[in-house]
């Protein structure tokens, strides 16, 4: 078989595992109907992958992902986060994420295990979609799920990470982050729920380019970095980082430049009571931003240029 033969028989593959995954959510839309039960926060994805598989592109920039809205718990709704990649379901599973304000971090990481050892060891036909499966096992089970998760939450294995031996240096950090844009909305919260969770002060720009800033202690700057980092981004980095080894809490929090309680800023100038991500951000508003919290050192590391005059015009 030569490579040519080779390179159709994968294009095949991809094509029918991307119409599988577009049949699946078609499927899925019929059953969850309910206004706001099942979102997608950019269409644009469909209808890129039609177009790969009607041959229309030969360029697949998105995956399909999107989210269900339920109310598993009494008293507000969970979501589920779904994220398919391209070879789901023939090759690759789903990721299947469940966040909630009521669910502690620890305790979703423990959730998300539970979900991807059920699709090993339980989901037996993975050559057809299977995501209906694992949503309805999921809402049969989420009471018992919290119950088990929630119990070796109350009896941890290792010490807390917080745990203040007198050996053991405290290092501060702060990370600046740098994306070509952020507009999912389920990103967006999930950003601000692990940064809140953590304990990180800070900031997230939404829009394009996206800008996050995160500092606290080192062992929770990295975990934010590890948990947002695997979504799906055209383009992220870390552009700078600082840190400093402090003696207590109280010196950390003498070098910490934002409020206590990571917000999320759109440096727009319009009102921004309104939904207004899409709008260019407002350099001259950022740069002003930066110096009011005695950050205006950074514009060199993320934009390349040094005084407000070098700035692009926004």
């Amino acid at each position: 078989m030569d490579n040519d033969d080779e390179q159709e028989i994968q294009k095949s593959l991809l094509k029918n595992s991307l119409q599988k995954q577009l049949d699946e959510f078609q499927m899925l839309s019929a059953i969850f109907c309910n206004a706001g039960e099942l979102q997608v926060d950019d269409y644009s994805c469909i209808d890129n992958l039609d177009s790969y598989i009607n041959g229309e592109t030969d360029r697949l920039h998105t995956k399909l992902d999107y989210r269900f809205d339920l109310p598993l718990l009494q008293d507000q709704k969970v979501q589920i986060l779904v994220e398919l990649p391209h070879l789901y379901p023939a090759l690759e599973i789903p990721r299947i994420v469940i966040r909630s304000s009521g669910i502690p971090r620890d305790q979703e990481r423990m959730l998300t295990s539970k979900i991807e050892q059920y699709i090993e060891e339980e989901v037996v036909e993975r050559d057809e979609p299977y995501v209906y499966q694992v949503i309805g096992w999921i809402q049969d089970n989420f009471t018992e799920l919290l119950q088990t998760t929630g119990e070796k939450k109350e009896h941890p294995t290792v010490p807390s990470k917080r745990s203040d031996t007198a050996n053991e240096p405290i290092v501060f950090e702060r990370l600046w982050i740098y994306s070509h844009h952020l507009k999912s909305k389920t990103k967006r919260q999930t950003i601000i729920k692990t940064a809140r969770d953590l304990k990180l002060s800070g900031f997230s720009r939404p829009g394009k380019p996206a800008i996050i800033c995160v500092e606290g202690q080192q062992s929770d700057t990295q975990e934010f970095w590890r948990t947002i980092k695997p979504l799906k981004w055209q383009k992220i980095q870390i552009k700078f980082n600082e840190t400093e080894t402090v003696s207590d809490e109280k010196e950390m929090a003498a070098l910490r430049h934002f409020e206590s309680v990571f917000r999320e800023e759109l440096f727009c100038e319009m009102d921004e009571d309104s939904d207004t991500e899409d709008q260019p951000m407002s350099m001259s508003l950022f740069m002003k931003f930066l110096e009011k919290h005695s950050c205006g050192y950074i514009k060199k590391e993320l934009f390349g240029f040094q005084n407000a005059s070098e700035a692009p015009i926004s």
